[in-house]
């Protein structure tokens, strides 16, 4: 896979040119096209709010809000492509931002996120589920940890959480156009005892007819604790990218994701290539 089209999800969060400009660079570093997404949520009435003429009145005004915000984010993202001398394009659309992304996800080969920043699963489940994207979207997702500066890079010293599953498989290979200009990838397999990986060994193989050399280490854990072992690697490595598959399903837009997933969307710090 090559990557050709990056998706940024834009909001107003006070992350927005953060995510931007980490697009921005590895649009430049991939040759790739930056498909910018922002999307204006519609207005929900406050229970305050009573009759015809209130109510058209706040709509109204919101709508108005609105339109303001999306020129201004419309100027920097030309700002952005003019500064940066790329392919920058800003698509506006109404709707609910998990579902815009969703659907622009198709045209696109991986979408950049932020994390919630909700404090506990259950915030993120009842109040804005960013986090379900891994599970829902057709490209991967790249989630940059809330709160955090731009990051320098992304994908330089890289850490890929191994499991002998379809879905590891998946990430691993949608992360190869990453992959390929690290200056060290390191592969972590977790299993009860800290036996030999075959698999391991043998996706450290792929890697390497690609032109990445991997490090493979196996660590003892027991499967609850993948999350944080993993975190914990990628810190002590100063690693700037995580690759993993994301596990759960979505039902009824209710979360349900697997003990790694969940922890690792909670308490990253680093950049997470997600991959269903």
């Amino acid at each position: 896979m090559t990557v050709k089209t990056i998706l940024v999800h834009l909001a107003n969060d006070g992350q927005a040119e953060t995510r931007l400009g980490a697009a921005a660079a590895l649009a430049r570093r991939l040759q790739a096209h930056v498909t910018a997404l922002y999307v204006t949520a519609p207005a929900h009435m406050p229970a305050a709010i009573v009759g015809r003429a209130a109510s058209a009145a706040y709509i109204g005004e919101a709508m108005a809000i609105a339109r303001e915000k999306a020129e201004a984010m419309r100027a920097t993202v030309a700002e952005t492509a003019r500064r940066e001398g790329l392919s920058v394009e800003l698509h506006v659309v109404d709707g609910e931002p998990i579902d815009a992304i969703k659907a622009e996800s198709r045209f696109a080969d991986i979408a950049l996120v932020g994390q919630n920043p909700a404090l506990t699963l259950d915030d993120v489940v009842a109040l804005h589920p960013m986090e379900e994207l891994p599970l829902m979207t057709a490209c991967p997702c790249l989630v940059l940890p809330h709160g955090r500066p731009a990051p320098a890079t992304i994908g330089r010293r890289a850490l890929v959480g191994w499991k002998d599953s379809h879905t590891t498989a998946r990430a691993l290979h949608r992360a190869v156009p990453l992959l390929e200009s690290t200056q060290s990838t390191i592969l972590v397999a977790i299993n009860e005892t800290g036996a030999p990986d075959p698999t391991a060994d043998a996706a450290a193989t792929f890697l390497a007819r690609h032109g990445i050399a991997v490090e493979v280490r196996v660590q003892a854990g027991p499967d609850r604790d993948c999350g944080a072992i993993l975190l914990a690697n990628a810190a002590a490595s100063a690693a700037d990218l995580l690759v993993m598959g994301a596990y759960g399903h979505t039902r009824w837009r209710e979360m349900v994701f697997g003990g790694a997933t969940a922890h690792v969307s909670r308490y990253m710090t680093l950049p997470v290539l997600f991959a269903h």
